[in-house]
Parts: structure tokens; sequence; C-alpha cells
């Protein structure tokens, strides 16, 4: 038996020292980087000072996806690494300013986490006596609004809502490549729409490689394009570097949702919704809310891209799940199925997620042991009954999150691309995949679906011929 490794903390580190968010240089000249500011379930809106100069005040909100587009919602960071960043509004186009709302002591900078996600946002207030400068943290607190600490309380979010683009520059695109611990991420930038490609298949723009037991070459595409038109492409040519030590049987599950199912709970946004449960986003998250005071059962269906032996499961908490303890599940179960058509076996009941192990610290994952399961399943349902309290923002209502669900297991020892079982990958095995493809013999998913998701067609040929020929 060969173990699958699902471990999204390794797979996917957070980058230390990385900038949450693209720098404007001014907010004049374009490209802008236009971001909402995150706290929580808010975002932060500005409302105009009489002058012109500045933001008047500062509040929080609520809303769905349209409300944030609302220009009050949209910010950028106007500056650079020495100079310090502002935050520039896009309503009132003007600096958020530590002046009308408050005193008049300056502008705001920002101050970077060491996570590179959430950053803090400060000024420097002198003592009126002394006129000593002190660095203060803007602080959000329930029922008090905004204050000022001299400690880090409050932690905030930059969500990208688009790039504003010069019309006259024609786009062009560019590609960059880094290499981590356990996998590799592809990036394409440039002025237009970019579209990213790996050994021709659209992927999702940035793109992670996981780094296997092997060199691995990749040929990747960018193109930038304008009202559907192709303006600029670029294609390179990159190794993924062998993760020294890995186990040559290694195989990486990957799940994908197809149903789900919420009664009188409602899904936050499409930016929380149950795809954010297996996107292997650790920063992202599956939210859903009940506006009645009684929690519904909801659950989520999902396939694996192979049949595998169920040995444990990972949960990767929320990323504020301190704060909103009562949002982490209570009473959950994993039920599975060989086949989509089969009837659901329980392999998971717990009553107490607590008692079980569930912590509540932010974006966290947490180990399950599965035990007692002997037989191959490809179907699974992720069921919550119960959550551990009321999660709202007044705390009077129930709402659930999670960032990240994964399966780990056991699954025989067959080595995918051989088509015909022979021990060997060779041109046989293409021929013999074909064949599966055409529909003359019955389709063998697991040696046969060789990028992973969840179908055996054309481009598992092609990914055939490049095994063969060394490319992959």
């Amino acid at each position: 038996m060969k173990k699958l490794l699902f471990l999204l903390a390794v797979l996917f580190p957070v980058m230390l020292q990385a900038q949450p968010f693209v720098a404007t240089p001014d907010p004049g000249t374009m490209p802008i980087h236009w971001y909402n500011l995150n706290l929580g379930d808010w975002n932060i809106y500005a409302t105009p000072d009489p002058s012109g100069q500045l933001v008047q005040e500062v509040w929080m909100s609520m809303g769905g996806d349209d409300h944030y587009s609302h220009p009050g919602y949209i910010w950028c960071f106007v500056g650079d690494p020495e100079s310090g960043y502002r935050l520039y509004n896009k309503q009132t186009k003007s600096y958020l300013s530590n002046g009308a709302h408050w005193s008049d002591t300056g502008p705001f900078d920002y101050c970077e986490t060491g996570n590179g996600e959430e950053f803090y946002i400060y000024c420097n207030i002198p003592d009126p006596e002394t006129s000593v400068v002190t660095k203060q943290y803007l602080t959000y607190k329930n029922n008090e609004g905004f204050s000022f600490t001299t400690d880090k309380q409050t932690t905030f979010r930059a969500i990208e809502v688009n790039v504003e683009e010069d019309p006259n520059v024609t786009p062009q695109a560019s590609i960059s490549f880094d290499t981590y611990e356990s996998y590799c991420t592809v990036k394409a930038t440039g002025v237009g729409t970019i579209h990213l490609y790996v050994n021709s298949a659209s992927v999702d723009n940035p793109c992670s490689i996981q780094r296997t037991n092997k060199d691995k070459v990749i040929i990747v595409k960018a193109t930038a394009q304008e009202q559907g038109k192709e303006m600029s492409t670029i294609t390179k040519q990159f190794t993924v570097p062998k993760l020294e030590g890995s186990d040559p049987h290694v195989v990486v599950l990957t799940f994908t949702p197809y149903d789900v199912h919420t009664p009188n709970n409602v899904q936050t946004s499409s930016a929380e919704d149950h795809y954010k449960l297996f996107d292997k986003m650790r920063t992202t998250k599956w939210c859903v809310e009940n506006g009645t005071d009684t929690w519904e059962t909801i659950w989520v269906d999902f396939k694996s891209n192979i049949p595998f032996v169920p040995t444990g499961y990972v949960m990767t908490t929320g990323n504020d799940t301190d704060h909103w303890r009562g949002r982490n599940p209570k009473k959950w179960k994993i039920y599975a199925k060989a086949k989509q058509a089969d009837s659901w076996t329980t392999i998971v009941d717990v009553s107490d997620g607590a008692a079980a192990g569930l912590g509540t610290a932010n974006t966290t994952d947490y180990n399950f042991n599965i035990s007692g399961v002997n037989t191959e399943y490809q179907y699974f349902r992720f069921e919550v009954s119960e959550v551990c309290g009321k999660g709202g923002w007044q705390n009077d209502h129930y709402v659930f999150q999670l960032a990240e669900l994964a399966l780990t297991g056991t699954t025989p020892d067959v080595d995918t691309g051989d088509i015909n079982g022979d021990g060997k990958i060779n041109v046989s095995d293409v021929t013999a995949l074909v064949n599966m493809v055409l529909g003359v013999v019955p389709k063998d998913d697991e040696r046969a679906d060789l990028n992973g998701d969840g179908k055996v067609n054309v481009t598992d040929i092609t990914a055939l011929i490049n095994i063969i020929l060394g490319i992959i």
C-alpha cells in the first residue's frame, strides 16, 4: 500500500516576509491595484470630508459582493518600502488620515505582519505636552468602534477588487517562477487580462505545482488580452526540481465538490462558498450563515481524483476562529461510497468537536484518524449538524466556517500511466489509453487519469506521451 499525502501546511506554506498587497506608486498613474479592506466579516467604508483633503469618517459595514464594489469600500496602497504606504480611497479621492475623525496628527502608514497576509494600520501621534511621537495602532472593538492603542490588536486584510489599467498601454505578459520547500509557483502578470497555461492546460493564476520524487519540466505560456483579442504572448520552460527524500509512490489526492445543501442557511458570498473548502488555500474558507435562531444541518458532496481507503482527515480552521469560536463545527459526519449511485456509508461520526481535538487557533490544521475502514471510496459527504455557538457579528445568530477539509488514506500499489498493467510505461500504454478514450475498453481511472482532473480523455494521452518522452 502506498501513502497518500494531502498536508496543506506542507504543500502551501505561507511565504514569510511577503507583502499582503501590490502597491501603487501614484494614484494618478495606472495600473492601480484596488482592494477592499477586510476585518472579519466586515469591510472598511469611507465618507468624504467637505474639504476633499482627507477621509472624514471610517465605518464598518457588511454586505454582498455588489455592495463592496461601491467606491467608498475600495482603496489602494500608495508608496514604497522606504517611505511607507498610505491608504487612498477611490470615492473620496483622498488619503486615510488621522485628522478630521480623531485629531489632526498626520497620515496613517501601514505595518506588515510576519505572515505576509495581514497588516496593521498605525499613525505617529505626538504627546500634546512633551511632543514625543508614539506609534499607535488603529484598533477596533465590538460596541466601542475605533480607537488607538500602543500594541498591535487589530489586523486587516487586503482583498483585491481589480486592477485599473491604462487603456493607452498595449497589454504585455510576463512570467515568474518560484521554488519552495515542497512546491513551486508560476505566476503571470502584466497589463491587460492575463491567461496562464501549463503544458497547454489552462490553470489558475498563480498556479501551484507539487514537487515529487523526480525533476519535472513544464512549458508555461502567458497571454495578455484586451477585449478578447490577444495582444502579447510569452512562453518559457521551467524545471520543477525533485523533492529530496520523497517517496516515489506518493500520490496527491485532490477533491472536487459537486453538490451542496444549505436549507435555511445562506453562504455568505461567492468568495466564501463551498468550493473554498477544497481550493488548497488556507487563507480562504467556507462560511455559512443562518439568519434564524435555529441551526439546520448542512452538507457538501465531493469526489476524489482516484479511489482510496480513508485513514484520516485534516480540518483547517478559519482565519478568525479564535475570535469567532462559535463558528467551529461541533457535530459532524463524513459519509463515503465507491460509486455515485451507491448508498452512503458513515466513516466518521463526531458529537463533540472540541473533545475530539478541533481547536480554535486561527488558520491551523487539526488531524484526525479514521479507523476500521478497509474499502476504497471515491465519493464523500461532509455534514455539519451543529456548530459550537452563535457566531454572528453581534453573537446573535449561528454561523459555520472552515478553511479546508482534506482526507488522507492508502491505495493499491498501481503505477499511474501503466495502462496495460505490464509493469512498464511505454508506447503500448498509449495504445491502451487511446482505446479507453475511444470507449473500446472500459476506463481505469486509477491508471489512466494522469492529470488528476477526474476524467479520462485526450489530455491524459498528451500527459502519457510527455511521461514517455521524459518531459514530465
